[in-house]
């Protein structure tokens, strides 16, 4: 299983991506059965937190010296795209020349010889980015059958909050991803990975398709 710890490394290929949330996705993702066809993806991929955005390239000088790393073949960077995709795919390349590493010069692009580096962002996880976060790629693979026709009434509700009641969701991806988990029993108060675990996510969508293919270069 990728280890969750950040202060060594286990394995030869490396994802480290902003927060914890982001983590426990992606550690559920590579043990899911989707995946299970190439074990290679829950023995051989270590999954790291590397904090916020801002402390990127903090993390990649600490990550050079870290007991482990001249055994890396593979680094793969995933973060939020937010409010400004192009902007987050700058500063990913930045962090990254700053810490004197191979940059790619586009999302989904693997670059470098003895060490490959590639980033991507959520929720598209592609080579076209598009602005938004994790909780949207979550809120476009929820499991549950009947998930889109629950959306549209936790949309409606929130914008009746919003109308009568004068309640602005500047996080909205977030209001409606825990609004669902809070009307279903079995994912009530969860986090992300705890969510995932419980088996909120349909870890077979063809919304991951782009993810699982990027991944299955790092080998």
């Amino acid at each position: 299983m990728p280890r969750k710890t950040n202060d060594r490394l286990m394995k030869e290929h490396l994802i480290i991506c902003e927060g914890r949330d982001g983590q426990e996705f992606l550690i559920r993702y590579l043990n899911s059965q989707a995946l299970s066809y190439d074990p290679r993806f829950s023995d051989d991929i270590q999954v790291n937190d590397f904090g916020g955005n801002s402390e990127l390239y903090k993390y990649l000088e600490i990550l050079k010296n870290t007991s482990g790393y001249e055994r890396l073949r593979s680094l793969m960077i995933i973060r939020d795209a937010e409010n400004d995709a192009e902007t987050a795919v700058r500063e990913i390349q930045s962090a990254l020349r700053k810490a004197d590493l191979a940059v790619p010069s586009e999302p989904h692009l693997w670059t470098g010889d003895v060490l490959k580096i590639g980033f991507v962002l959520f929720p598209t996880c592609g080579d076209i980015v598009e602005d938004g976060t994790l909780e949207d790629l979550c809120l476009a693979i929820l499991a549950e059958p009947q998930a889109g026709e629950i959306l549209k009434e936790i949309d409606s509700f929130l914008m009746m909050l919003g109308e009568a009641h004068q309640r602005d969701f500047p996080r909205i991806f977030k209001n409606r991803l825990h609004t669902y988990f809070s009307v279903h029993n079995d994912y009530v108060s969860f986090k992300i990975g705890e969510a995932a675990a419980a088996g909120a996510f349909d870890w077979r969508s063809e919304r991951l398709d782009l993810l699982k293919r990027f991944m299955e270069k790092m080998f």
